[in-house]
């Protein structure tokens, strides 16, 4: 909050560096006379002294100069009355200090033994820019005042008619009392492009030495088509050092309040955050249409992480972190907070880092937020853990790991599973005289399965059966590639052919099994050359099976292309991966990726499968972006052709989708943005948006328009017109 603020406050600090001892002292040996000297550090120099003994008047005139470390003062005549302890500085006065911060000023007095003091028509020019200007200034007190001042952090221009800032704070008084650290402001107002907007009889905020104080923060305003005009209006509490609450109550015209906020806290240890939100809302039926009740809706949302290294436990490094999240129903962060999560996870968890090794054991638990997900047959890991040990390299850079893992999958009225796995691997790269490199991988896994419940599985393709299995997963797998590279004058080409040959047992994936993790898989480019191409523990992929690819890189310049394609092969059909992955029957699809990129220009992405028998396009992704630093443009296309695929009892389905974006740059400081996402299977906006932006060093201004075409239950088609105004260090 502190550090957000006016910044005059400086100017007050810069007034209490004149007025302190430390820096408007004068050293004997350099004025001959009987002059106390609080400290020894400063330097002085004049064109010329004189020294009345009588009067006790010391006066030095032409380039007068003080140093006192970083801090310079200069005028064209300094006096010190040795009798009243009184100085004067008259004639181009300036103080740079140590932050580069500038004072002008055309006269000062100091007085009281340099403790109080008084300059007239002062003006500084902040290290940043900034500036602030007063018609005089008094110190007494330990109390700085300023009458008839002005700030703006704007960058001002000297050309006539060009000298006012984009905005600024006029007030009549300004007052900083160094005691309670608090800087206040009588009559002040606030002037945009020269035009007084907003007038207020007090204003206050604490120095910029306090590192945060209680105040309000910058408001934001939007207006749409489910709440009408809104504004958010945040407060801050600064509760101590280590801790503080944000009050940001949403205020709708109409929804009425949505009460939130955030408290913070540091532990030493660590630091964790409670943030939620509540409101009585009106109740609507499934036409929108106001039942005359109300209900209660809302969230809570809260993090920590803490380390635990004080306990001193078994080696290594010891943490814990837990991520909580709750909403009341599945539409009110979309409604309220265009919060367009689909699932909210949470967790509690404790890890180790020990050398190359890790180990975790946490709990988690999902809330499902569409429409057809049901809270009792979700399931939650009660607990989950999981250990991975890697040995040093030997001497031939073979490697051992172990990795074990063990959940508990709980359900409130649905299936439940236990699942432990084991799992010892070895591995050793060589590289051969030809310049071809092999890695060789063998692994040993046996699985532990039991099963309750399993009548309440509301989802059978999964699988599950009433009991306790068990099976043993042993592979084997070589990997070679053979790069060949040709370099030119200013080009290097590479091409690798790649090959993986896997040998497993076939029929491992039992129906008593139950699918808790791999239930999403799709084959791709990613996953390509994997050993195991499911991403989870209870699908394995089983059977002899070969892969083969190809991948191309060119450097030239500003200009790299990589691409990658391949296939893969199993010597026999028995496994079943899911329908639509791209991968039924012996051999697969063919999948590849292009990436290409020209400098700052063009960066084009290209993802792609293709049927294995007809060669059409089973998936398209294209990115592009592309354009200069002043305009850019962004093209993605995504097409998941399904249509030669039975999807009953998946969770696939056609997709195809266009998306356009753009940024225009039309100087340093105004920005135009847009988008259009279009759905082209049901021809079909889904959503489009512009704005502008402007940016400049004490300004920022953004107005936006959105248009949301979805709807789910009461979340219905929207506009949306968002607002915002921050001025530098106001909130």
């Amino acid at each position: 909050m502190g550090r957000k603020i006016i910044l005059a406050s400086l100017l007050s600090g810069t007034l209490l560096l004149l007025s302190s001892p430390n820096s408007l002292s004068f050293d004997d040996a350099l004025t001959g006379g009987g002059l106390s000297t609080p400290q020894e550090n400063i330097k002085f120099s004049a064109n010329q002294i004189e020294y009345d003994s009588v009067k006790g008047l010391m006066v030095a005139t032409g380039d007068v100069t003080l140093y006192q470390d970083d801090n310079i003062l200069k005028a064209d005549k300094v006096v010190f009355d040795r009798n009243s302890q009184e100085v004067k500085a008259s004639g181009n006065i300036t103080l740079r200090d140590k932050n580069g911060n500038i004072m002008f000023m055309e006269e000062m007095t100091l007085t009281e033994g340099l403790r109080d003091g008084f300059i007239r028509n002062v003006r500084v020019l902040f290290s940043d820019d900034g500036h602030l200007v007063a018609q005089e200034g008094t110190r007494k007190d330990g109390r700085t005042t300023f009458k008839k001042a002005a700030y703006s952090p704007c960058k001002t221009c000297n050309k006539d008619g060009m000298r006012k800032p984009l905005w600024q704070i006029r007030a009549d008084v300004i007052t900083h009392d160094e005691k309670d650290k608090v800087t206040r402001y009588k009559n002040v107002i606030l002037e945009v492009a020269g035009i007084p907007i907003f007038y207020t009889p007090y204003f206050s905020h604490p120095d910029p030495s306090v590192h945060s104080a209680s105040g309000f923060l910058t408001p934001e305003f939007s207006t749409s088509s489910e709440l009408g005009i809104n504004v958010t209006i945040p407060y801050y509490f600064s509760l101590a050092p280590d801790k503080d609450i944000t009050l940001e109550p949403l205020i709708t015209s109409k929804e009425g309040v949505v009460m939130a906020g955030t408290y913070r806290q540091h532990t030493g240890n660590g630091q964790f955050f409670i943030k939620g939100s509540a409101t009585n809302a009106i109740d609507r039926d499934v036409n929108q249409i106001d039942t005359g009740g109300r209900e209660v809706r809302g969230h809570i949302f809260s993090g920590g992480k803490f380390d635990l290294d004080s306990l001193k436990l078994i080696s290594g490094k010891w943490q814990w972190d837990y991520d909580l999240r709750w909403v009341s129903d599945d539409t009110y962060l979309r409604r309220y907070y265009q919060d367009r999560s689909d699932v909210l996870a949470s967790h509690a968890k404790i890890e180790n880092f020990t050398g190359r090794s890790y180990f975790t054991a946490g709990v988690y638990a999902f809330q499902g937020l569409d429409e057809e997900d049901d809270s009792a047959t979700t399931g939650h890991a009660l607990p989950a853990l999981n250990l991975n040990i890697i040995s040093t390299p030997g001497k031939w850079g073979n490697q051992f790991t172990i990795d074990a893992s063990a959940v508990a999958i709980a359900r409130t009225d649905g299936l439940n599973s236990q699942r432990m796995s084991f799992e010892g691997a070895w591995k050793l790269p060589l590289k051969t005289s030809l310049g071809d490199f092999y890695t060789f991988t063998a692994s040993l896994r046996g699985d532990v399965f039991h099963v309750s419940s399993a009548e309440k599985q509301d989802q059978p393709i999964h699988g599950g059966e009433n009991g306790t299995i068990s099976r043993i997963l042993p592979k084997f797998a070589i990997d070679w590639k053979l790069p060949f590279i040709k370099n030119g004058a200013s080009t290097q080409q590479i091409i690798e052919p790649l090959v993986s040959l896997i040998v497993a047992p076939n029929n491992k994936n039992s129906d008593s099994i139950v699918n808790e993790d791999s239930r999403n898989f799709e084959f791709d480019e990613n996953n390509l050359f994997s050993h195991d191409r499911y991403n989870g523990y209870d699908k394995w992929e089983s059977g002899t099976r070969v892969t083969y690819g190809l991948r191309y890189t060119l450097y030239a310049g500003q200009t790299t292309v990589i691409g990658t394609i391949g296939q893969s092969f199993r010597f026999q059909s028995a496994e079943t991966f899911p329908v639509g992955s791209g991968f039924e029957g012996k051999s697969s699809d063919i999948v590849g990726r292009l990436d290409v990129t020209f400098g700052d220009y063009i960066d084009y992405i290209h993802r792609f499968r293709l049927d294995k028998n007809s060669l059409s396009l089973r998936r398209n992704e294209m990115i592009l972006s592309g354009g200069t630093k002043k305009v850019r443009i962004s093209f993605r296309l995504l097409d998941l052709n399904r249509d030669s695929t039975d999807l009953t009892n998946t969770a696939l389905e056609n997709s195809k989708e266009l998306g356009t974006g753009f940024q225009y740059l039309v100087n340093d400081r105004w920005t135009l943005h847009g988008s259009w996402i279009h759905d082209l299977l049901n021809n079909d906006t889904i959503s489009y948006d512009a704005g502008i932006k402007f940016k400049n060093e004490c300004l920022e201004f953004g107005l936006g328009f959105e248009r949301r075409l979805t709807s789910d239950r009461d979340i219905t088609p929207s506009s949306t017109i968002h607002l915002r105004l921050v001025l530098k260090h106001l909130g």
